[in-house]
């Protein structure tokens, strides 16, 4: 079983936004319907002036916890954690020989250049996969395949994934010289096709993902693959 850090950054996201008795994404709708209980059940038992506006206050809160959960808030956050969690329980297949690091995100003290402009500083990368098969920047989209179709992009997953990976490229140099980082676009629902003007971006799909990184050759010691570690642990999302 491949070896996990912290979770994913949508999770975390989408944990703030929620009332603090949700501590991952499974307790949603328990705490949820807790809470509806609690706000639909407060005026049972109180008397009096003083009970009912303590009742009132009560009531107020509990639904203000309960209106933390509407989709509009969090619609989004869910989808996105709901695939990211996917992918971690698919990649936990894979062997111990593999470290998945979760919700990594890198700043560089300096700006460099991506795609002739100096513009590129930071990112946040959905995973980093660490074996002797190398260094995997991963980049996961949950699109349905009527968004994947109509979207027209300002600024694409392809280039996401790309920019992300070159970010990750230079803060290893200090680690390992020259070390080799593969860029991967995985799209959930496998409707992402290989896009020619981003060759350095590997696209795969969830079934794909573990074939594609368990088929690579060994290009780092573990020695290396150690350090690596050691260096990128300290930036997961926990």
């Amino acid at each position: 079983m491949a070896i996990i850090y912290g979770i994913a950054d949508s999770e975390r996201n989408l944990l703030d936004k929620l009332p603090n008795e949700v501590k991952n994404v499974k307790d949603m709708d328990r705490v949820r319907k807790e809470f509806y209980g609690k706000m639909k059940n407060e005026r049972r038992g109180r008397k009096g002036f003083l009970g009912t506006i303590v009742s009132e206050v009560k009531r107020y809160n509990y639904k203000r916890q309960v209106d933390k959960f509407q989709y509009k808030k969090i619609g989004t956050l869910t989808t996105g954690t709901k695939g990211e969690n996917k992918v971690i329980d698919e990649l936990s297949k894979i062997d111990d020989n593999y470290h998945v690091l979760c919700g990594v995100t890198l700043s560089l003290p300096y700006f460099v250049t991506y795609n002739g402009k100096k513009n590129l500083k930071s990112a946040q990368m959905d995973f980093v996969i660490v074996s002797t098969k190398g260094v995997f920047m991963i980049e996961v989209k949950n699109y349905t395949d009527d968004f994947a179709r109509g979207q027209k992009w300002s600024f694409s997953p392809y280039e996401q994934t790309e920019r992300a990976g070159r970010i990750l490229w230079i803060s290893l140099q200090s680690v390992i010289k020259n070390v080799r980082v593969t860029n991967v676009l995985l799209s959930i629902n496998g409707n992402l096709p290989y896009n020619e003007r981003y060759r350095s971006v590997y696209v795969s799909s969830l079934d794909k993902i573990n074939s594609f990184l368990e088929k690579r050759q060994d290009t780092m010691s573990e020695k290396e693959v150690q350090k690596v570690v050691k260096d990128l642990k300290g930036f997961v999302t926990t």
